[in-house]
C-alpha cells in the first residue's frame, strides 16, 4: 500500500551527489587551481551525509508529510550491509519497551531504506533498524520512504544510529569503522574521520580493536560489556605474540566449554590473570534465575558462600563430591599440559 506525496517538497533544496566521475562542485572559488583527488572524496561524502542528514531530519519533524510512504513486508528487508550490532540487543530491556510502546501506538515514523542492488524485490534499511525488528516480532507491516542511496549514505547512517543507540559498545562500533574503511567505502581513515565528524585519533583507536580475534570475542560471552580500557588491555595482549597463543588457546576452551563464568572472569582467564584483585565477586544461578552460590576471590584464597535456600543440603552434597571433583580436575589439568 502506499500514500502518495509530493517528494520534491522536501527534497528540493538537498545537495545533489555529483555522477562517477563527475568533480563535485564548490559553492565559492578556490584560491588553489585544482582540488586534490583525497580533498574531492571527502567534500562528496560530507555533501552525501548532509543530504542524508536533512532528509532525516525532514521525516522526523514532519512525520513524513510529503514524502511517499510504503508499508512493506518486514520479511523482505534485510538489515544494512554495515550495520554491525550484535544480535543480543533484542533481549535488552530497551528494545522490550521499544516493542510494547510500537505495539501501543504503532509505527509513528517511517523508516528509510533502498532498493538491495542486484536483488530484486529487496530492500536494505538506512535508518529505523529497531523498527524494523519491532515489526517482525509483532507481524505488522513496516512503513518506510524508499530512496536511491549510496554507500557512503547507507554506512554513515549506520554508524549514527549505533553510535547513538543506548547501549551500543565500544567493539561493535570498532567493528563497524573498521569494515567501512577495508571496504573502501572510504579511501582513509582520515576521510572516515572527516566524514563522521569524528577526530583522527579516536577513529585510529577504535578501527585498531578489529584486530581482536572474533574467537576472543566469542570466549568473552556477552562482549558488549567490554569497556575501552578492557579493550585496550585485550589489544596489547593480542599484539604481543607470546601472549596472542595463550589467548587464542584459553579462548578456544572457554567457546567449547560449557560454564557459568562472568564475563569478567572470563576477561581475566584471557589475559592470562590467576587471581582477580581483592573483593572481587561472581555468581552462580541456575536456570530459573536463582542465586546459588557467590565466589569470592581474594590476594591468598578463594572463598565459595552458598545461598541459604540451597546451603545446608547442597552444601554437604558438594562435600561428598569433593574427592571425585578434585581426581576430575587434576585429570583435567594434567590433559591442558
Amino acid at each position: 500500500m502506499k500514500r502518495p506525496f509530493n517528494l520534491s517538497a522536501i527534497t528540493a533544496d538537498l545537495p545533489t551527489l555529483p555522477d562517477e566521475g563527475e568533480t563535485p562542485r564548490e559553492s565559492r572559488r578556490s584560491a588553489f587551481p585544482a582540488v586534490p583527488i583525497a580533498k574531492a572524496i571527502e567534500t562528496q561524502n560530507r555533501n552525501a551525509i548532509a543530504e542524508l542528514k536533512t532528509l532525516e531530519a525532514a521525516i522526523e519533524e514532519s512525520k513524513a508529510a510529503g514524502l511517499l510512504i510504503e508499508e512493506l513486508d518486514p520479511t523482505v528487508v534485510d538489515p544494512s550491509p554495515y550495520w554491525d550490532r550484535d544480535p543480543r540487543f533484542i533481549e535488552d530491556k530497551s528494545f522490550s519497551d521499544f516493542v510494547e510502546d510500537l505495539r501501543r501506538n504503532g509505527q509513528q515514523s517511517p523508516a528509510l531504506v533502498r532498493a538491495t542492488p542486484n536483488t530484486p524485490g529487496r530492500f536494505e534499511v538506512c535508518f529505523g533498524h529497531r523498527r524494523l525488528f519491532a515489526c517482525r516480532h509483532l507481524g505488522l507491516r513496516f512503513r518506510a520512504i524508499v530512496r536511491d542511496l549510496s554507500e557512503v549514505q547507507m554506512a554513515s547512517a549506520a554508524y549514527s544510529e549505533n553510535s547513538h543507540r543506548e547501549g551500543t559498545s565500544i567493539l561493535e562500533q570498532a567493528r563497524a569503522l573498521a569494515r567501512y574503511v577495508d571496504r573502501g567505502i572510504f579511501p582513509t581513515k582520515q576521510a572516515l574521520a572527516d566524514a563522521l565528524n569524528l577526530s583522527r585519533p579516536h577513529v585510529s583507536n577504535l578501527t585498531s580493536y578489529a584486530e581482536i580475534p572474533d574467537v576472543v570475542l566469542q570466549a568473552l560471552g556477552d562482549w558488549r560489556k567490554c569497556t575501552f580500557r578492557e579493550a585496550n588491555n585485550l589489544l596489547k595482549a593480542v599484539r604481543d605474540p607470546t601472549c596472542k597463543i595463550e589467548m587464542l588457546g584459553v579462548a578456544k576452551h572457554l567457546v567449547e566449554e560449557t560454564n557459568q563464568l562472568s564475563f569478567h572472569a572470563r576477561l581475566n582467564l584471557l589475559l592470562g590473570k590467576t587471581s582477580s584483585s581483592s573483593g572481587d565477586r561472581e555468581e552462580f544461578r541456575d536456570q530459573s534465575g536463582q542465586k546459588v552460590a557467590e565466589r569470592k576471590r581474594g590476594k591468598h584464597a578463594t572463598s565459595i558462600a552458598f545461598s541459604p535456600h540451597v546451603a545446608d543440603g547442597f552444601s554437604d552434597f558438594v562435600w561428598a563430591k569433593l574427592p571425585v571433583l578434585v581426581e576430575e580436575f587434576y585429570r583435567h589439568r594434567s590433559r591442558r599440559r
